[in-house]
């Protein structure tokens, strides 16, 4: 392409501002467009359970930074950057929380922290390894395939956050059916591949060279290319991994802008395509019949009045001890804010099928606040006035993109024409960064007709 990647990123995130239906992709697009201005490059270890992906980050970065054993243990992932030793969980409702190292199983581990009860996000650590200097994040991502699925759930999503990869064969058994779709999986958002054969020093001579050569020709098959280099290692004992450390080095820090560059264009391509398939929902949503239509709406008011009551009664509580101060009750006031927004979303899913974003803004545990001294009637108040706000913004938006009783046919128009407009921008975008259009073709002398108006 012509034209420099973080262009059409920053181009595609102002486009999906526009629109209030796909605040998830804008988002998404602008942490894309962050990571390119940063050149900060994410390095993803990804493989099914049990093939010692853990043991691996530990023996590259010089230190048991993370808990192993015998039984699959990561069940949420954990991103390691240089800095000074910390540790912090990072929860779904934008808690962060400080923790101790010796803590970390209780969080990450599937025996503690089984089917991730406990609304893990990530986990966030710091340390001193000059493996990871000069903005390389490492990620040690959940096992896939295993009986918890929600370990593999969480891999994948990760998976979108990755720009090179360290693909994590094993011995114990020949490249299955969920390795391949794995792989597969991941060649749509990675640009770099490294190939590591785990636990060789299990087997030795011909059994070893045959095992090398047919994950070898598999994996070239699967890539689309004519040769791959593996790196036969033992995480466990710590053997072959220098090559594998001098390979990482060597590429992930003279090809960072190349790397990042092809990253960006294969995430962008799935913004667009999350986005049109969001957009193809809204649609959807807008040719209900009107019966149907008006029925979701009136499901829509049923549930904001339901989060309404469950607010209040929250309220009520808080007025019976108007008269005192509760050490913490702000910051606690903020998570309930949080999770209020995640069930007003969920409940938009549930009703319309269609996706609505809120940022969540991060809350450190055991922050102080200037709440510290403040009556519980009080913030009580100012919590139930956010919460209100949040509901009638959400109806209104919802009846405002529905269209719903709209009797300005201007503004109709004016909708629709924008909507159609952004669709054919994001496939033509999407057309260029697949290659298949060019970036400046002739302009069109054909006028918009009404009739293409609709999708």
């Amino acid at each position: 392409m012509e034209r420099n990647i973080l262009e059409y990123v920053r181009e595609t995130k102002e486009l999906l501002a526009t629109s209030e239906i796909l605040g998830a992709q804008t988002a998404r697009a602008a942490a894309l467009q962050e990571k390119l201005e940063d050149q900060s490059i994410t390095v993803s270890v990804i493989g099914q359970f049990k093939r010692g992906k853990s043991c691996l980050v530990n023996a590259l970065l010089g230190e048991d930074i993370l808990p192993t054993g015998i039984v699959p243990i990561t069940s949420a992932a954990t991103k390691i950057r240089y800095g000074e030793p910390s540790c912090s969980v990072r929860f779904f409702n934008g808690v962060v929380k400080e923790v101790d190292e010796a803590e970390l199983s209780h969080y990450i581990n599937e025996q503690e922290n089984p089917g991730n009860l406990l609304g893990v996000d990530c986990v966030d650590m710091t340390t001193l390894s000059d493996f990871l200097k000069d903005g390389l994040t490492f990620v040690d991502t959940p096992g896939i395939g295993s009986y918890h699925k929600n370990n593999t759930d969480a891999a994948y999503a990760f998976i979108k956050e990755s720009d090179a990869v360290i693909f994590m064969l094993s011995v114990d058994s020949p490249i299955n059916e969920i390795e391949i779709d794995i792989l597969r999986n991941t060649k749509e958002y990675a640009a770099k591949f490294f190939f590591a054969v785990n636990k060789i020093d299990t087997i030795e001579g011909p059994d070893q060279a045959a095992y090398i050569s047919y994950c070898r020709n598999l994996l070239c098959t699967l890539m689309g290319v004519d040769d791959v280099v593996l790196f036969p290692i033992s995480a466990k004992e710590k053997t072959g991994l220098e090559e594998l450390k001098t390979a990482l080095n060597r590429d992930l820090r003279s090809k960072v802008r190349e790397i990042l560059e092809e990253s960006a264009r294969l995430k962008l391509k799935d913004i667009i395509a999350n986005a049109l398939s969001q957009i193809e929902l809204y649609w959807k949503v807008l040719l209900m019949p009107p019966a149907q239509l008006r029925g979701s709406l009136s499901d829509l008011k049923t549930m904001l009045a339901d989060v309404g009551e469950e607010t209040k009664q929250t309220v009520h509580e808080l007025e019976a001890d108007r008269d005192i101060i509760i050490p913490g009750l702000e910051e606690t006031l903020k998570v309930k804010l949080n999770e209020f927004k995640m069930q007003l979303s969920s409940g938009v899913t549930r009703i319309f099928g269609m996706d609505y974003h809120y940022e969540l803004p991060t809350l450190k545990e055991g922050e102080e606040s200037k709440g510290a001294y403040r009556l519980a009637s009080e913030l009580g108040r100012e919590y139930l006035e956010e919460t209100d706000a949040l509901r009638e913004d959400l109806d209104k938006t919802i009846n405002d993109v529905l269209m719903y009783r709209n009797n300005d046919t201007v503004d109709v128009v004016n909708r629709i024409y924008t909507l159609n407009k952004m669709t054919r921008t994001l496939k033509r975008t999407a057309r260029i960064l697949q290659g298949v259009e060019e970036e400046n073709p002739t302009p069109s002398t054909h006028p918009i007709k009404m009739t293409n108006l609709c999708p």
